[in-house]
């Protein structure tokens, strides 16, 4: 696994252990709008693993080809159903608490 990038973002929301939410309603706008910039190359259709701290891991697919060193809002890599997909909260998470995002890709090296 290669990875391509890691940014904190803001939770919106409260969410109990063991409920479900999506990353669209975690997240504001505001916060789902900030950028991190990618350090590898990521073709479009190359599986990723997305962990968010207190959240199930999850994959997607890459949306969208993007060169090493560009900077992308912090959701422009996965595939919107993924983006509104429910996941599963693995621990209690409140508004305003501060969270990892990392981005690696789910095949090789």
């Amino acid at each position: 696994m290669a990875k391509l990038g890691n940014f904190e973002l803001v939770a919106s929301a409260d969410v109990k252990a063991g409920e479900k939410t999506s990353v669209a309603s975690l997240f504001s706008l505001p916060e789902r709008s900030k950028e991190y910039e990618l350090t590898q190359d990521v073709t479009e259709g190359t599986k990723l693993k997305i962990t968010v701290d207190k959240l199930q891991p999850f994959e997607s697919t890459a949306d969208a080809s993007i060169r090493k060193g560009v900077r992308v809002t912090s959701w422009r890599l996965i595939r919107y159903a993924d983006f509104v997909r429910e996941i599963v909260c693995s621990e209690d998470i409140r508004a305003g608490d501060r969270l990892k995002v990392t981005y690696e890709t789910a095949e090789g090296p």
